[in-house]
């Protein structure tokens, strides 16, 4: 039900955290704003309760938040239906995902993964609606991508991610491409990460771009026309927070380049850059930085900083409704903060929100 925050304690990597204070509606813009934003969550009610999972649904400028139980912690979505009304929800390297009623707020169904693989946390409907495209990997690393009928949720197939140990992936050139990043291996696996786009019917590789810095996998994507993109990455499998992640664009169907200026910036990106948002009309995009505790906003033409702006455990992202803000999520207080894009400056931060996953998405 829907319902103001009470005191909870949120969980942020390894740490409990205690939300204090209720979810409070924003003054100013942010206080008109009808922005509906989901995510996923995690939590204890106490210090030594079990840990919960929920995906929940915030409206800022109401001060509340819906709770839909899960049994997993939910990462990525993929929308269908009327308006959104339904999403397919899945778990970060693990068996857990379902689909969730958007109004209801209810897991409808869960959806087992197939052949001992994992969902690896992300999917995405076809143009049509008929079928759902999901990153899976083998105990092995080996990459697949999942295929299930949207309406009945049958398994109808697979197909290679052309690498290993896959996360995102988006649909592009009209729903007939499906362009997914592979995290690669360690480095002596001698496998890099890479982004691959893949022709959805023949479930031929069309491209496969590789990260030229081994340092770096391939985490999220936010893809363009002509195959351009903006890359995420975390330091490679088998290194932990202490090693850099990093930033890596495409343009004009040149190889990744990894931003290396301003060079006190990249040198802090310590641990995963997390979370990334391109706005076209306002030439520049957004990267969430958790461990550092920061936000970068870069200039998409020329890859120039235009803004940092400190955010302890700065995670999602989401273009508000009125298309001249964002929303990131962050904190030890699962906070939500709107930040202007003529200013890049922060509003009012709101606290207990259950939103302590990756991403962010708006209804």
């Amino acid at each position: 039900m829907h319902s103001p925050m009470h005191r909870r304690r949120f969980l942020g990597q390894a740490a409990v955290y205690l939300a204090a204070g209720g979810l409070l509606p924003l003054t100013g813009k942010a206080a008109d704003s009808d922005d509906i934003l989901l995510g996923g969550g995690r939590f204890r009610e106490r210090a030594d309760g079990p840990e919960k999972f929920v995906l929940a649904r915030v409206i800022p400028a109401r001060g509340t938040v819906q709770q839909a139980a899960a049994s997993f912690f939910p990462h990525g979505l993929a929308m269908t239906g009327s308006a959104g009304k339904l999403a397919y929800v899945f778990e970060k390297i693990g068996p857990g995902a379902g689909l969730f009623d958007l109004d209801s707020m209810q897991l409808l169904e869960t959806i087992p993964a197939a052949k001992n693989r994992l969902f690896y946390g992300h999917g995405v409907c076809s143009a049509d609606g008929k079928l759902l495209y999901s990153t899976e990997t083998a105990a092995t690393g080996e990459g697949a991508i999942g295929v299930r009928e949207t309406g009945s949720l049958r398994h109808v197939g697979d197909f290679p991610t052309y690498g290993s140990h896959p996360h995102d992936c988006h649909l592009v050139e009209n729903g007939t491409v499906l362009a997914v990043t592979n995290g690669g291996g360690t480095r002596a696996s001698g496998q890099r990460a890479s982004i691959c786009y893949i022709e959805a019917k023949s479930q031929r590789l069309l491209e496969r771009i590789e990260m030229p810095d081994e340092r770096f996998n391939a985490g999220h994507l936010f893809t363009f026309d002509r195959r351009e993109s903006i890359l995420v990455s975390a330091p490679r499998r088998g290194l932990n927070e202490d090693h850099l992640g990093a930033v890596s664009v495409r343009r004009s169907n040149r190889a990744l380049e990894v931003l290396s200026q301003p060079a006190d910036i990249v040198a802090n990106m310590f641990g995963e850059s997390l979370s990334v948002l391109a706005i076209p009309a306002a030439g520049l995009f957004a990267v969430t930085h958790p461990t550092p505790g920061m936000v970068t906003f870069w200039d998409w033409a020329t890859g120039a900083l235009r803004k940092r702006l400190d955010l302890p455990r700065a995670r999602g992202l989401a273009l508000a409704r009125d298309r001249r803000s964002i929303w990131i999520s962050h904190g030890t207080q699962a906070a939500l903060v709107r930040v202007g894009l003529a200013d890049l400056t922060a509003g009012p931060a709101t606290n207990g929100t259950y939103l302590t996953g990756s991403h962010l998405f708006t209804l």
